[in-house]
């Protein structure tokens, strides 16, 4: 709102604006007009009559206008700029301490993570010397014994209605069987239950490749040595339990023989004992990895070699092996 100009008023006096958008505006006019150029004056003018001032409105519109306005004006003038707050060398400082104490947690995962990604890809041996290589590779198999001599002793045997006989009951220092300087490990015909050669594995720990021939004249039978010799191992024996090897020398040639599933503390013999072609040497069993009472019997050409038991006994008793 403008104040109305006095019929007296010099024509340069300053007008007075009542609002801040009456100023506004009047600036806005005064800029779109272009600055008059001062003239010379040719004659001395008479001056205009002044313009009577317009009647100032009433009534509701304009009192809520200049209501409106004043509001304005006074919430403009209470608009204070405040200055940005500053950040505090302590908070700077602890923002810093935090990043970085990120980045070492980062690292030291990123470490932690590669570590195992190693030890788990690394093979057990590896980091290892040469010892323990050796021993996790070719270990010494602990199997599973049963001592069931007591039970044995003290019940009668079943043997499948097969009598064992031309012999002894299993005495230490006493014979099994009789006959020539190779015999049989049983005085007469036994049922076998797997011979040598390529098989279906009886169990997950059984071996698919069979080196041996199963004998099957029931647990607790005595066992006679296959030939005369000298013992080479007696007791636990990896995957056969308790078993005996003797090494015999048979037509020139070393041949060794191994005895395994026996019940263990049933062999009498230690290493470097001798003995004699049908000498009691144990007791049929089912130690070791084993899916029953037999007896496992190898034939080792030079002490090393597995050939089949059953071929190269029958060709040298005169006689089968099997019941």
């Amino acid at each position: 709102m403008t104040t109305a100009r006095e019929l007296d008023q010099h024509p340069d006096t300053p007008v007075v604006h009542l609002s801040r958008r009456a100023a506004l505006e009047a600036e806005r006019a005064a800029a779109r007009k272009p600055a008059r150029r001062e003239r010379t004056p040719k004659a001395e003018r008479t001056p205009a009559p002044p313009r009577a001032p317009k009647p100032e409105r009433t009534g509701r519109r304009a009192a809520a206008a200049r209501a409106t306005t004043e509001h304005v004006d006074a919430r403009i003038q209470r608009v204070v700029r405040r200055p940005a707050p500053s950040v505090p060398a302590v908070a700077r400082a602890t923002r810093a301490s935090r990043s970085r104490r990120a980045s070492r947690v980062t690292l030291t995962s990123a470490l932690a993570a590669l570590a195992m990604f190693a030890a788990s890809a690394m093979p057990a041996h590896a980091s290892a010397g040469t010892s323990m290589a050796t021993a996790t590779l070719a270990p010494s198999v602990r199997t599973q014994d049963y001592a069931v001599t007591q039970a044995i002793s003290a019940s009668a045997l079943d043997r499948d209605g097969f009598t064992v006989g031309g012999g002894s009951a299993g005495a230490p220092g006493t014979s099994v069987s009789y006959g020539g300087e190779v015999r049989s490990p049983f005085p007469g015909p036994v049922r076998m239950s797997s011979g040598f050669g390529y098989r279906s594995a009886p169990c997950g720990a059984c071996s698919s490749l069979h080196q041996g021939l199963d004998f099957n004249p029931g647990m607790g039978a005595p066992i006679g040595a296959v030939a005369a010799g000298t013992v080479r191992v007696s007791g636990t024996y990896f995957s056969y339990g308790t078993a005996v090897i003797i090494d015999h020398v048979i037509d020139g040639r070393e041949v060794s023989t191994l005895y395994g599933h026996m019940i263990p503390g049933s062999s009498p013999l230690k290493v470097g004992d001798t003995v004699e072609a049908g000498q009691f040497i144990g007791k049929v069993g089912s130690s070791g990895v084993s899916t029953g009472a037999h007896l496992h019997l190898e034939v080792l050409m030079d002490g090393e070699t597995p050939i089949d038991p059953e071929a190269w006994l029958e060709a040298r008793i005169g006689r089968s092996l099997t019941a």
